[in-house]
Parts: C-alpha cells; sequence; structure tokens
C-alpha cells in the first residue's frame, strides 16, 4: 500500500501560514491599542497631578494659572487625538479579527479534508490487507487439501 498522501498539503501549509500572520497582525494592533491606552492613563494622571500640585499652594498668581490653563487646553487636544486614534485602531482590531476568523475557517476546512481523506485512506489499507490475509488463508486451505 502507498503511504498516505494528501494531494492539498502545500495549500494546507499556506493556509496555516497565512492564519499564523493574521494572528501577528492582531496582535500587533492589540499592541499598539494598549500603548494607547497607557499614555492616556500617563497624560491623564500627569493632569491630575499638576492639577493637585497647584491646589496645594496657599496662593497662586495669574502666571501659574495661565500656565494651568494653557497645560490643560494642551492636554485636552493630546487626550482628543489619542482617543480618535484609540477608535481607528479599535475598529482595525475587529476588521482584524474577521479577517482572522476567516483565516481560520480556511484552515479548518483543508484540515478536516485531510482527517477525512486519511479515515478513507486507513479504510482502504485496512482493506488491502484483510484481502491479503484472506487470500493467503484460502490458498493455505487449498494447498493442504491439495497435499491431504
Amino acid at each position: 500500500m502507498t503511504p498516505f498522501r494528501f494531494p492539498l498539503e502545500r495549500v494546507l501549509d499556506w493556509r496555516r501560514l497565512q492564519m499564523r500572520a493574521e494572528e501577528e497582525k492582531l496582535a500587533a494592533l492589540q499592541h499598539r491599542l494598549d500603548l494607547m491606552n497607557r499614555r492616556m492613563s500617563s497624560l491623564i494622571a500627569a493632569e491630575q497631578k499638576c492639577e493637585w500640585g497647584l491646589r496645594k499652594q496657599a496662593c497662586l498668581d495669574g502666571a501659574e494659572l495661565q500656565a494651568l490653563a494653557a497645560f490643560q487646553s494642551q492636554a485636552k487636544k493630546q487626550r482628543e487625538g489619542l482617543a480618535l486614534e484609540q477608535r481607528q485602531c479599535e475598529k482595525q482590531i475587529e476588521a482584524q479579527r474577521a479577517r482572522l476568523v476567516k483565516s481560520r475557517k480556511d484552515y479548518r476546512i483543508l484540515e478536516k479534508l485531510k482527517e477525512r481523506r486519511h479515515q478513507a485512506w486507513s479504510y482502504e489499507a485496512d482493506r488491502e490487507v484483510e484481502n491479503t490475509a484472506a487470500e493467503a488463508h484460502i490458498a493455505k486451505f487449498i494447498r493442504d487439501r491439495s497435499d491431504a
């Protein structure tokens, strides 16, 4: 019996590589979103620290209040820009997840086909072994009868 060979093995390998590439792209996007979330958190923390630092002072002059207002205005612009980037990244993540799901589905279809083909090959191999054994048994039986 010939050894099992799946004719679409190269396609299966390609699908596997494609699926891994999609997984890596998703991981990179999620890492990027995580970095943005950390930047947002540190920006908010810096704003609060600055505000609390000024509140602790007993006396504030106009220049300090003006600097605080300018800092808060700049921080607000940065937060808004960062929030926009986060939303865009989240949309990219959703699109990438859809591509990954499709890639996994395509891979699993081929994997199941390979499994079914292997089962069919196994069944045929077992039948061939059984037929060979039956033929050998019949030949032995006939030989033993003719010798007797």
